[in-house]
């Protein structure tokens, strides 16, 4: 959805309008999902923060400033929630005994998303929004709550461990 139609419904929905919201939940709901389901690797786990952002943006719309970062303040909700929900399995887990870690099956193809999937959280968090959802530095800096500066940075790494990828791969 063009960023100029996205602000004009979420001013439409934010004076009241039930059905510019639905519009806004039909165009955003999909992404937000997908970028949840790369974060926790999980679906239920996707399904429960979608969840529980999107209740949240419902109740909290009228607090958005600047319509026209609906889509980056949907992201950032998402992301923060993510993380809201490991640190608190984080302390959970140091309660709990400790039980071996199983590492999960790779697919050693040249897929790009295999590749991407096999980069540390906070390069492909970067990757996955830069790429697949063809966001601006600035969004997503403000999505993860850093600077500009770093996000570039992580690009640039997660670039040359992605083409280092490719060339083990090519050489084995």
């Amino acid at each position: 959805m063009e960023p100029s139609k996205a602000a004009l419904l979420v001013l439409s929905a934010q004076q009241g309008n039930r059905r510019a919201f639905e519009s806004l939940c039909e165009a955003f709901y999909q992404p937000s999902w997908r970028f949840a389901m790369k974060l926790s690797g999980q679906s239920a786990s996707a399904d429960d923060i979608c969840q529980d952002v999107w209740t949240n943006i419902a109740k909290k719309l009228n607090q958005l400033k600047e319509p026209s970062a609906f889509r980056a303040w949907v992201f950032r909700a998402i992301y923060r929630r993510f993380v809201d929900l490991k640190q608190a399995e984080h302390r959970f887990e140091e309660t709990q005994p400790a039980q071996a870690f199983e590492t999960p099956d790779l697919d050693t193809s040249l897929s790009v998303l295999t590749l991407i999937n096999r980069l540390a959280d906070e390069e492909r968090h970067c990757v996955y929004l830069f790429y697949l959802e063809q966001m601006s530095l600035r969004d997503i800096a403000n999505i993860l709550d850093i600077p500009q500066g770093t996000v570039k940075s992580r690009l640039n790494r997660a670039r040359a461990q992605l083409r280092a990828m490719v060339n083990e791969e090519q050489t084995a």
